[in-house]
This record gives C-alpha cells, sequence and structure tokens, in this order.
C-alpha cells in the first residue's frame, strides 16, 4: 500500500498547493490521525455529474482554501463514494457507462491513486448464486468505516462487505431501514465520524430544510442536530467531516455549485469556500487531511543545521587558511617570470654600463688601458716581425763568424 499512499499524496499535494510536503511524506491518513493538529484542513475526491449519464469528472478538492485539480473524466456513472483508509482506495456505485445502464443494476468501481477506475462487477445480496437486480442502484450517498461500506438508497441503509479477502467481497450483508423517512429521504451523501460512530449529512426536504443530520447506521434512526443548518437550496451531493468543521456542497446554487464550511459547534454560519459548475448530482470521499507542515520544516531545518556546523569549522580553519593565501603569490610569481627572459638579454648590456662607469672618474687612464689593450696587437706584429729579422741577422752573423773563423783556420793550416 506504500506506493499507492505515495500516489494519493502526490495528487493531493498539488491540489492543496502543498505538493512539496506531501511529496516528502508520501501519506494521505484519514481526518482522525492528524486531527489535533489539522482540524479544518481537508482534501477530497469529488465526483462530479454535469448531466444524466456518463462520464463521471473526478475532482481533487483542497479546503478550506478550494484549491482544485481535475483527475479524470471516469466512463461510469459514479455516486455514493467512500474511502477505504485501510486499503488507500475508494469505493463508488456505477449505474452504468457511457453505453448506457447496467443489465442487472448498479456495479462497485474501485478507484485508485492513479485516477484508474476499476469495475468490481454487480453489487449483488450476500451468498447469491447468480447475478440479480442490485439493491443499490440509484445510491446517492456512500461512506466506509473498516471494511462496511454504508450505502444509502432510498430510504435503505445497506451495509456492503469491503474486504478484498472476504467471500462476500462487494456484496450487501445488511440492509437497515431508516426511520423517520421523511428525513431519510433528503440525504444524498454523508460521512462517518468514529469518534461517534455515526453519519452525518444535510437533509434537504421540508422536514430537514437543509438541517445536519446522524444517522445510526445500526439502528437506522436518524435526527437533527440542533442549530447546525446549511443555506437552503438543492440537493447536497457532497458531505465530509473534520473534527471542528462539516463540509458540503450544494449541486445547484444558481448556475453554479456551492461549497460550505460549518462549525460543528454551531460558533458560527456556513461559510462559502468553493464555487464550481452546477451539478446534476455529485458526491465526495474524504476527507483526507493534510500532514501538519512542521515535518518538512524539521527537514529544511536540518539542512541548515550542517551549513551551521561548517561555520564553526571554518573558525577552526583559519590558522590553516595562511597556506591558501600564499597560493596567491606563487600564482603572480609566474606572472613576473614571463617578462624574466627580457630582463636576462638586458644582463649582456650589463657590462657595458660598467665599462661606461669607470671611464667619468678617470677618463685618461680608461684610455691608455683601452689603448695599450688595442696596441698590443701592433706591438706583436712588429716584434713578430723585427725577431724574424733579428734571427736573420744572426743566423748571417753566425755564418761570417765562422766562415771567418774557418778562413783563419785554412790559413793557418796552409802557413
Amino acid at each position: 500500500m506504500t506506493g499507492t499512499r505515495a500516489r494519493w499524496a502526490a495528487m493531493l499535494g498539488a491540489a492543496a498547493a502543498v505538493s512539496a510536503v506531501l511529496a516528502a511524506t508520501g501519506w494521505l491518513a484519514p481526518s482522525r490521525q492528524p486531527a489535533a493538529q489539522e482540524p479544518r484542513g481537508c482534501t477530497i475526491l469529488q465526483a462530479e455529474n454535469e448531466r444524466d449519464g456518463a462520464p463521471t469528472t473526478l475532482r481533487l478538492l483542497s479546503l478550506p482554501d478550494g484549491t482544485t485539480k481535475r483527475l479524470t473524466q471516469a466512463g461510469y456513472w459514479i455516486n455514493a463514494m467512500g474511502y477505504s483508509a485501510s486499503q488507500d482506495v475508494v469505493y463508488g456505485v456505477a449505474d452504468g457507462t457511457r453505453r448506457g445502464r447496467y443489465d442487472h443494476g448498479a456495479h462497485a468501481v474501485r478507484i485508485d491513486a492513479s485516477g484508474e477506475v476499476t469495475d468490481l462487477g454487480v453489487v449483488g445480496r450476500a451468498g447469491a448464486q447468480r447475478p440479480v437486480w442490485s439493491q443499490v442502484t440509484g445510491a446517492t450517498a456512500g461512506a466506509i468505516a473498516g471494511n462496511r461500506w454504508y450505502v444509502r438508497q432510498d430510504s435503505d441503509l445497506y451495509t456492503v462487505d469491503v474486504d478484498p479477502a472476504s467471500a462476500d467481497y462487494v456484496r450487501v450483508t445488511h440492509r437497515t431501514p431508516l426511520r423517520p423517512v421523511s428525513l431519510a429521504v433528503g440525504v444524498d451523501d454523508f460521512a462517518y465520524d468514529p469518534a461517534s460512530g455515526l453519519l452525518y449529512g444535510v437533509s434537504t426536504t421540508s422536514l430537514g430544510d437543509s438541517s445536519v443530520v446522524t444517522v445510526n447506521p445500526a439502528t437506522g434512526k436518524v435526527v437533527v442536530v440542533p442549530d447546525l443548518r446549511f443555506p437552503r437550496g438543492g440537493a447536497y451531493g457532497s458531505v465530509v467531516l473534520t473534527p471542528d468543521v462539516i463540509y458540503a456542497t450544494a449541486n445547484r446554487a444558481g448556475r453554479r455549485s456551492v461549497t460550505y464550511e460549518l462549525p460543528r459547534d454551531g460558533s458560527g454560519p456556513a461559510v462559502e469556500v468553493s464555487t464550481g459548475p452546477a451539478l446534476v448530482s455529485g458526491d465526495a470521499a474524504g476527507c483526507f487531511v493534510e500532514p501538519p507542515p512542521p515535518p518538512p520544516p524539521t527537514t529544511s531545518s536540518e539542512t541548515p543545521t550542517p551549513t551551521t556546523t561548517p561555520p564553526p569549522s571554518t573558525s577552526s580553519t583559519p590558522p590553516p587558511e595562511p597556506p591558501p593565501p600564499s597560493q596567491p603569490p606563487p600564482v603572480e610569481q609566474p606572472a613576473v617570470v614571463a617578462p624574466t627572459p627580457t630582463p636576462t638579454p638586458e644582463a649582456a648590456p650589463v657590462p657595458a654600463p660598467k665599462v661606461v662607469e669607470p671611464p667619468p672618474p678617470s677618463a685618461p687612464p680608461s684610455k691608455k688601458r683601452v689603448q695599450p689593450t688595442e696596441e698590443p696587437e701592433p706591438v706583436v706584429q712588429d716584434t713578430g716581425v723585427r725577431t724574424q729579422e733579428k734571427r736573420r741577422w744572426g743566423l748571417t752573423a753566425l755564418i761570417l763568424v765562422l766562415g771567418g773563423g774557418a778562413a783563419m783556420a785554412h790559413g793557418r793550416r796552409h802557413r
């Protein structure tokens, strides 16, 4: 049932403009569960028949804000709906389809969270061996308590078993005559009150005069509730309850249908909360009470809590934060490194300025130093030439000396 509940929650959230809350919780609950927290909030599944015969339009109506969402257009003529909280589905009485009325009278239909309508067959009598004319054909009021589906048809209240495990599933198990008939026949819908075990509806007969009445499902007794009255008009085809208020929809008030809110304690008159198209007939199932908004805030508050936790940790991080600032400088250094190659070529001219600097203080010596550096080259060249000449002269002189010496020696020998 979890998946079904999630689908109901998604649709109800859209109808009530609180989809985020319902999507987060994924639950729809009967009014008795969160009654203390949401005494007035209620979302219902409403069946609207704008003309005789199928199809019935199914809508989600959020109260008291009146937000509506069209769910689907069913191919059935549906009325007398009731919501089973344990199964999380809606049961309704269908008198026929687009092709016409059923041969054996009313069928039971089941409406799930996706809006899909399933035909469960003729609502026969428990223990019947073959299909017979359904006793609930033409029923207008319906409500579910546990696995008992209470259906009013004319002046009788029928109990239909909706326990899927039962052998009498969607079969009439009990019939209770309603008294007085003058009040009972004017009740076109009712809602079950788990606190009292009674059914609450609005009787529009001359005796009821749009007064709130209670129906005892055990005895069939119908009683007017003092000081609780809705505006006079047509039939009230949709009735739902919350712990504090009764919501009822008049099928036709002029050229429209009108939904009213009436405090159950009689502290104020009925107040109009929503309007729609004029209806030939209508019905409602619920009330589905929206979960309280605290859960989502708690979830959102949990998110900031971790967000709040980082700040303290960040305050402890400031000491290690010096390294991050140290990173920007390196980033800037590479930028300086790019121009560095340009100064590198300028390093070559640096010796030139050094040479230029010595001349100013002592220009003459610097020039002398420059001249000797330049003069040695020619001096070296002259010295080389002269050296060669000296060598030639020396050789010549040596030859002459040796020659002279030889001549003298020869002369002496001849002497």
